[in-house]
């Protein structure tokens, strides 16, 4: 098999770890190339497992099985469409674009056996697992979700100022860097009928982007409250299911599930392995050559994206 990454920054480099990883578990042969455009050093555990950096056209072979998109935001679209011809399918990282201007019928795969699928990693956590099953057996009326996080100290030793996450015309802002959640509510609630979002810029923070996000998201049969942000001193991810039966919370850091009216507790273990679940899925996706069901299109992506700035 032979594969091409866009970029080996932090994304592209843990998703080169585990593509190699996996492919050697299965017994598959691997040749990766790396785009790259600076002159970093690479590390040697992320070096050996490539076989080319490709610096020009020149260097790229005349097809590769397929393309990982792991490069910032803003450059999503442009490489897709530079690649597609030699890649026959694809995994792009969240979030498929920074904007809605891009044509997203244009992002679609040569043939049928063809795959393109956008990262959608905390789809396989324990903690949306858990959330799955209390759904599936509690009749929910409403719920709250929340993602609180000091971003500053996301990166220890690196200058937030610099990131991505800063600057709107880099792909950043709390709404698009944190559509996980949105992702994972569409998962367990399905699509909603009405959105309404408030969004900016509020804190001391340095950036230009939006550091907070607040929806209200109304179905026929529930309301779904949510909270991001990038300046909350506390690290805070859970949700909250209000149930006829009980008050469910959910909490993604303290890995519990709490029924509040019937004093339980369960705690369901660590969250550390589900990128390399996600990436077992991929593999399984393309092997399958269409016959498996593609549990993120970048049509599924692009909606996911539009409902995060407040469209439906």
């Amino acid at each position: 098999m032979k594969v091409l990454f866009t970029a080996t920054g932090s994304i592209g480099s843990r998703h080169i770890t585990n593509f190699t990883e996996l492919c050697q578990s299965r017994g598959i042969p691997l040749e990766i190339d790396a785009v790259r455009y600076s002159d970093r050093v690479l590390p040697e555990a992320i070096a050996q497992k490539i076989r080319r950096e490709v610096r020009s056209d020149a260097d790229l072979d005349s097809h590769y099985d397929i393309l990982f998109v792991t490069d910032e935001t803003k450059t999503h679209y442009d490489n897709i469409m530079k690649y597609r011809d030699i890649c026959d399918s694809m995994f792009i990282e969240k979030p498929v674009f920074d904007t809605l201007d891009y044509p997203i019928e244009a992002v679609r795969p040569k043939r049928e056996e063809d795959v393109y699928y956008v990262a959608c990693p905390i789809r396989f956590t324990k903690y949306v697992q858990k959330l799955k099953s209390c759904v599936d057996s509690h009749r929910v009326y409403s719920a709250r979700i929340i993602f609180s996080s000091y971003m500053p100290t996301w990166q220890p030793g690196r200058d937030y100022r610099k990131s991505f996450r800063c600057f709107n015309d880099r792909g950043g802002g709390v709404d698009v860097d944190l559509l996980h959640e949105i992702d994972y509510m569409i998962y367990l609630f399905g699509k909603p009928q009405k959105v309404h979002r408030v969004a900016g810029q509020f804190s001391h923070l340095e950036m230009d982007a939006c550091d907070l996000a607040t929806y209200i998201f109304e179905y026929g049969d529930k309301v779904v409250e949510m909270h991001l942000d990038y300046f909350g001193r506390v690290r805070n991810r859970q949700t909250e299911l209000y149930a006829e039966d009980d008050v469910v919370v959910v909490d993604f850091n303290k890995q519990s599930c709490e029924l509040k009216a019937k004093e339980e507790v369960e705690h369901y273990g660590a969250d550390d392995h589900f990128y390399q679940d996600e990436m077992a899925y991929f593999l399984d996706l393309y092997l399958s050559k269409g016959k498996m069901e593609n549990i993120n299109t970048p049509e599924m992506a692009y909606e996911t994206l539009r409902i995060t700035k407040g469209l439906i």
